[in-house]
């Protein structure tokens, strides 16, 4: 492997400079004139001390995965640059070629760069989203693609946004953990061929359904092995139906993401799950109650002044709960419906809020005055808008000195004190 250098700092290259000119003009004894020689030289070496291809490797990763730059451009530096690029095949597992290059346009040299990002990438296992270009990609080029050997067993995770994209889920495909499909998809083709999209045999995990997938026929084995999954509802009875039959039939099941859109449903259960996310888009949607008795952690995300859900035998610990709207939208109906959620969980040890200051004080002002509310509770962290964080025992930082949120903090410290007290005493 060859050498990779260090830079010299600014003090190696202040003495060489320094020995350089004194050599030039030195008129001493030859025995002065050799140890000055043999000094330069010394430095001169430094410049190049090898790095240990993995600590370079580890420079590469961050410049190409956290800072975004292309890899492409490290194999312009120079020929030992180019070969330990070429040697770590993460550094070219994106294959998206419009975002790395700022376009919104696909290019005519899109083919020829994929196909060259999953030669230098094998055999890291792949993430493919081709959802903002698979529309502009020419259909020999995505069979082409398709068709690559070392291409379809190595997705990890794959986007199926259009209905061409099913091309990428066809034959064995033994890494493929994570599959989300978009809003509009035929499944007859799917469905027709089993045997050759293999869904039954694929070692999915996570499963994302951005729109209704009513015709798709699920194997069973499928949903036995899912542990994440996400659905959107958007008012269509067939669809609620489809997918809590799904819920119910996914008994491995641990993180459920619910994208409510126009839509509303009586309950939702589930045996094994533990951790629930329900966003509430519109003033059209809701979902009554919530039955999961293993259930640890509820996120509730909403748009608009939704009531919210109410738990029934659910003894969540966390609770996170974020308001995308105003305090002037807010109603007394919502507040109630939050108070009821508070109630229905008894066990809740951390309750996380974010939302604007006005709307945080009114809860507040609900769990100091009803002592006998979320006895359990042991840490309030509020995150408003402003990025103000307050914690168990009155412990802050805070961002800005206004008079209402210095309250607030007074209310939630005082709330959390009387809770240790009577477990104290207790």
């Amino acid at each position: 492997m060859p050498a990779y250098s260090l830079i010299p700092t600014p003090l190696e290259i202040s003495r060489r400079d320094e020995l350089s000119t004194k050599i030039m003009q030195y008129q001493g004894t030859r025995a002065a004139r050799r140890r000055m020689e043999a000094e330069l030289e010394e430095l001169g070496q430094r410049r190049n001390i090898p790095l240990p291809p993995e600590l370079m490797g580890i420079i590469f990763d961050f410049y190409v995965h956290l800072y975004g730059h292309l890899p492409e451009r490290l194999l312009l530096v120079c020929h030992a640059w180019h070969a330990l690029a070429l040697s770590r095949p993460t550094l070219w597992a994106n294959l998206d070629p419009l975002g790395p290059f700022g376009l919104n346009i696909i290019r005519p040299w899109a083919g020829t760069f994929i196909q060259s990002r999953i030669a230098r990438s094998n055999p890291a296992p792949l993430k493919v989203d081709f959802s903002n270009c698979s529309r502009n990609i020419q259909s020999k080029d995505m069979k082409k693609i398709a068709a690559t050997r070392t291409f379809r067993p190595r997705i990890q995770a794959l986007v199926v946004a259009y209905t061409r994209d099913f091309w990428y889920l066809t034959g064995d495909q033994p890494l493929l953990k994570h599959l989300t499909f978009g809003e509009f998809l035929a499944f007859d083709e799917v469905n027709a061929n089993p045997v050759k999209y293999k869904l039954f045999d694929k070692p999915i995990t996570t499963l994302r359904l951005r729109g209704p997938t009513g015709s798709l026929i699920w194997p069973e084995s499928l949903l036995r092995r899912l542990q994440t999954l996400e659905v959107t509802l958007t008012g269509n009875v067939g669809v609620l139906h489809q997918y809590w039959a799904m819920v119910q039939k996914s008994v491995a099941l641990l993180a459920l993401h619910i994208t409510m859109r126009f839509g509303s449903a009586p309950s939702l259960s589930h045996a094994s799950c533990r951790s629930l996310t329900i966003v509430y888009s519109d003033d059209f949607c809701s979902l009554e109650e919530v039955r999961m008795p293993h259930l640890q952690q509820l996120t509730i995300v909403t748009y608009t002044r939704n009531e919210l859900v109410r738990l029934v035998d659910t003894p969540i610990s966390v609770l996170r709960l974020t308001c995308k709207f105003q305090y002037e939208d807010m109603n007394d109906s919502w507040v109630q419906s939050a108070i009821r959620l508070l109630r229905s969980a008894p066990c809740l040890e951390r309750f996380e809020i974010f939302a604007p200051s006005d709307i945080v004080a009114t809860l507040s002002e609900a769990l100091t005055e009803d002592l006998d509310l979320c006895t359990e509770l042991h840490s309030f962290i509020i995150n408003g808008p402003t990025g103000t964080e307050l914690e168990a025992g009155g412990h802050a930082q805070m961002n800005v000195g206004a008079a209402e949120l210095e309250q607030l903090r007074d209310y939630v410290a005082a709330f959390l004190d009387q809770r240790r007290l009577r477990r104290s005493k207790n």
